[in-house]
């Protein structure tokens, strides 16, 4: 008569092959968690050290009086987010032309690229050579960019005043950068052909999503053109249309590459935004505690739309079970 034994450490006693399966089990299922954090540590530790550490370290900087590493920093409290809202009047001009530059990254660049997709979502003649095109810029560094643009600007040899001569119209030739009138604009016209293309895609892939059985019963029905698109057509982009806003505020509150290479701010303060002021205030002037403040604004604001972004996907994703 045979007993039936439940303890496994005697079935391991009894058999060595039981032992090292159940040696092997164990493991495997023990070392389950360990295998994902040997797998993520090295990507975690190099987000922690140069993410979230210089961001803990910019917020405890906004509230002293830092000037630098080599200096000690004194705590000041609010005092500098309370000198930023007391009207610094160059902060007041950056945020002056932040506001122009986010009205044309947001609004213009968003209809333009909505536009062009949609017209590219048809069956165009070289459409895929059309999409290469408006695609380009995003592949081109900002640096090539911006030297190119620069030379395209030049008053004396650029492409823009070159060809006005050449047509006549010598009197419209400008200095594009110099012009405290037309700096900014002549730089956000560069951030809008640079930026256009990444927007494009976004909206061609958003079109391809969208039944043909739909716009196909909407033309049976008499549905053409602006109606289509007013009343198919956009309401099923709104997760797409959204995600390019949020795209763009974010792009537009962080510009800084393009402005600052080609113009640094000037000439004055007519280009400079908000990043810019930062940079300048942080590692020109020297006033850290002051800058982190102003950066510190910036990513309440960044996490605010994040929030809002995340609340109405999920709301859009409710709507649509």
């Amino acid at each position: 008569m045979s007993t039936r034994v439940d303890d496994v450490r005697v079935l391991a006693v009894d058999d060595p092959g039981t032992t090292r399966s159940l040696k092997r089990r164990l493991w495997t299922d023990r070392s389950s968690a360990g295998k994902f954090w040997i797998a993520v540590s090295p990507a975690l530790i190099l987000y922690l050290l140069f993410t979230v550490y210089p961001m803990i370290q910019v917020v405890v900087a906004s509230f002293t009086d830092a000037r630098g590493f080599n200096q000690p920093w004194e705590f000041v409290g609010l005092d500098n987010f309370v000198r930023i809202f007391s009207g610094d009047p160059v902060l007041m001009e950056a945020v002056g032309n932040t506001a122009i530059y986010a009205f044309f990254k947001i609004v213009v660049q968003t209809v333009l690229a909505f536009l062009i997709a949609v017209l590219l979502h048809r069956q165009l003649m070289l459409g895929n050579i059309y999409r290469a095109i408006f695609f380009a810029p995003m592949v081109i560094s900002p640096v090539a960019i911006v030297f190119t643009w620069s030379f395209m600007y030049d008053p004396t040899s650029g492409t823009f005043n070159t060809i006005l001569r050449n047509i006549g119209l010598g009197a419209l030739a400008q200095d594009w950068l110099g012009n405290y009138d037309l700096a900014l604009y002549s730089v956000i016209l560069v951030d809008l052909w640079s930026g256009l293309g990444f927007n494009i895609v976004i909206f061609l892939a958003g079109l391809s999503t969208i039944p043909s059985e739909i716009l196909e019963a909407a033309r049976v029905d008499g549905a053409r053109g602006w109606k289509t698109l007013r009343y198919i057509t956009l309401p099923l982009m709104i997760p797409s249309i959204g995600l390019v806003l949020v795209l763009a505020i974010n792009g537009a509150l962080r510009a800084f590459d393009t402005v600052y290479l080609m113009t640094k701010g000037g000439p004055g303060n007519s280009t400079q935004l908000y990043m810019t002021q930062v940079f300048q205030e942080g590692l020109v002037n020297n006033n850290f505690g002051y800058a982190s403040a102003m950066a510190v604004l910036v990513l309440i604001v960044l996490i605010a739309i994040a929030a809002v972004q995340n609340k109405l996907n999920n709301k859009i994703a409710e709507d649509d079970r």
